[in-house]
């Protein structure tokens, strides 16, 4: 599932190690002794390896995961899905020499079967990019894709493709929050999303949700769907 970043260590197999995620990457726990110090919770007080919560750091302080989901910040479930995805992502990413925002659909890992299926014969797609876990969104020259799966579908085992017509596209506008942005699909109808309200905006079948800190993927993406949306 995911390796140390400073010695490699592995946590599957015969001889996996314990790791914990800290600020999007994983640690054993030596490696976070000598590059981290002691990494605790500064509400809780709950550390590293002493509990089994993961830690990210929001308004220059840590807090483990229990406290961010009790906080409203962010559910467990979706940081560690998004650095598992994230993993996925950056091998490919590499390889095409392009950023993940004008990647094709290879970076979109179970997702991308739901979208071939959505297909029109012969449509390519332009450009796809992941958002957290079980969402993404992908466009090509005749329409938008807003994909989604588990959770973000509705349901742990659901997936759902919602295909617009880009005469049916007002606008597509981008929305930061603290921790969490996303890109909403503009039409006659659609609702409108709050990134301070990241669980309703989850589900919605016209926004796909990220971190803020992948915001340019997604500023890259617009202007990428900005000839179609003014032709």
């Amino acid at each position: 599932m995911a390796n140390c970043i400073g010695c490699g260590a592995s946590n599957l197999g015969m001889s996996r190690a314990s790791l914990v995620l800290v600020d999007g990457e994983w640690y054993c726990k030596a490696c976070l002794k000598k590059m981290k110090g002691t990494v605790a919770c500064k509400k809780c007080g709950k550390e590293a390896f002493v509990s089994d919560e993961h830690f990210k750091t929001v308004d220059g302080q840590y807090l483990c995961t229990d406290c961010m989901e009790k906080m409203g910040i962010m559910k467990k479930y979706d940081y560690i899905m998004q650095s598992v995805l994230s993993l996925k992502s950056k091998a490919p990413a590499k390889a095409a020499s392009s950023s993940p925002a004008t990647s094709t659909t290879s970076s979109l890992g179970g997702l991308r079967q739901l979208l071939d299926e959505n297909l029109s014969p012969g449509e390519e797609i332009v450009a796809a990019v992941m958002g957290n876990a079980g969402e993404a969104l992908a466009f090509s020259p005749n329409h938008l894709f807003i994909l989604k799966s588990g959770i973000a579908a509705g349901s742990l085992t659901g997936k759902k493709c919602i295909k617009y017509s880009w005469h049916e596209v007002k606008d597509v506008e981008i929305k930061a929050g603290a921790l969490y942005g996303l890109i909403e699909v503009k039409g006659n109808g659609l609702p409108t999303f709050d990134p301070k309200d990241i669980t309703k905006a989850k589900q919605a079948d016209n926004v796909v949700t990220f971190l803020v800190n992948r915001k340019n993927e997604f500023d890259e993406a617009l202007s990428g769907m900005k000839p179609y949306l003014n032709r």
